[in-house]
């Protein structure tokens, strides 16, 4: 028999249930102890309540009293539906359904466990996306209920913490943090729809496992860089001190022009942005700017990683400029040089005051962007930087 407790506070009225058994202003005084046991259907279950103490101090003292609701004391009320209200039901199962197909993620019912840090995770794809870079996407745990918010991937920019074979390893995501929606079915079920004063203790929990996209090099990264579909490891808490708070550039008025600075696993954050839905999770509402760029830099061509999903940025409102520091040898179309000559032979038109910049670089080409943006005339404060 399934069992649910609940904490129920006296108050309001509650003390006209006691009235009714003789605790408020009955043949109950102070300092004595009575019982009261109510029995009522509520969704279908029987509640049965439970008090001791004196039931005039627990009225004006909002004692508290244990409720314990069994699903199979009273049988289920049954709800007659009309033709129109059953279509409208299934029709919108019929749409719950297929968002959650086409959005990847799964939602299951689970045993009640503590929290934990880590959730087993298994390789769903892995995919070249530049010389020695790869792409691996990972079917891991992103229920509400069981990662807790600081634990979670919820900005740009956040680092995957992966452990595999015992040894724990770091990687930057490249998708964009998960979406509000994947979620909705958890956050409604926590939210209880339970009467006021009353603290549901749920039964199961709900997990939810979604794909998410990591960047991996092989030459900082050999170890992950080897794993094969199918491939099983487990995935801990996202490190939040490398992820961009973006708020501060938020305002679409304020700020209409943005423009991104990308190279290395930098690239890999500027996706996650890129590819956010607007007014989802990690979204800058890119579409709704009136000026976006993205410039980015590589070693070589081949070394350009996610140079085959340029085209779709480009059909975001993002305007992409790409350039190497040595072409020599491969076929390339594009700039070659360093982010100063991009950005000085780019037709980019800009107001400093109304413009935001999001750098997204390793160590070696920070102080070449640096330089750059205070020429630029670009604020500090309108300035973010990704650090890994």
């Amino acid at each position: 028999m399934a069992t649910t407790a609940v904490r129920c506070v006296a108050a309001g009225a509650s003390a006209q249930a006691l009235r009714q058994t003789g605790g408020y202003g009955g043949g109950v005084g102070p300092g004595r102890t009575s019982k009261v046991q109510m029995a009522s259907s509520v969704m279908g279950t029987k509640l049965e309540v439970r008090g001791s103490g004196s039931l005039k101090s627990a009225v004006s003292h909002r004692h508290s009293f244990l409720v314990k609701a069994s699903a199979t004391e009273a049988p289920a009320a049954q709800v007659e539906l009309s033709a129109e209200q059953e279509e409208l039901l299934q029709r919108r199962k019929a749409i719950m359904e297929a968002e959650q197909q086409s959005s990847g993620f799964v939602v299951t019912e689970v045993e009640t466990t503590e929290p934990q840090n880590w959730y087993s995770a298994k390789v769903m794809g892995v995919s070249d996306v530049a010389a020695g870079v790869r792409c691996i996407t990972l079917m891991t745990e992103v229920s509400r209920e069981l990662v807790p918010l600081e634990n979670a991937y919820v900005k740009p920019g956040n680092i995957a913490q992966i452990r595999l074979d015992g040894k724990e390893l770091t990687a930057v995501p490249s998708s964009p943090p998960f979406s509000m929606k994947i979620n909705m079915p958890v956050l409604y079920k926590l939210r209880g729809d339970i009467p006021a004063g009353m603290i549901k203790l749920p039964q199961f929990s709900l997990s939810v496992k979604a794909p998410v996209e990591i960047h991996v090099e092989e030459a900082s990264n050999p170890e992950l860089y080897t794993v094969s579909e199918g491939q099983e490891l487990e995935v801990g808490p996202y490190l939040q001190t490398a992820g961009l708070d973006l708020r501060p550039i938020l305002t679409l008025s304020r700020f209409p022009t943005i423009v991104f600075f990308a190279r290395g696993r930098g690239l890999a954050v500027a996706r996650a942005i890129v590819e956010a839905i607007d007014g989802d999770v990690g979204s800058m509402s890119l579409s709704f700017r009136e000026e976006v760029r993205l410039f980015c830099s590589a070693s070589k061509p081949s070394e350009l990683a996610y140079q085959e999903k340029f085209a779709d940025w480009e059909s975001r409102s993002v305007k992409v400029r790409a350039t190497v520091d040595d072409a020599a040898g491969e076929e390339w179309q594009g700039a070659v040089g360093s982010f100063r000559s991009l950005w000085d032979e780019d037709d980019l038109e800009y107001d400093p005051n109304t413009t935001a910049a999001i750098v997204c670089v390793e160590e070696e080409s920070r102080k070449e962007l640096t330089e750059l943006l205070e020429e630029a005339g670009i604020p500090k404060e309108q300035i973010l930087s990704w650090k890994f």
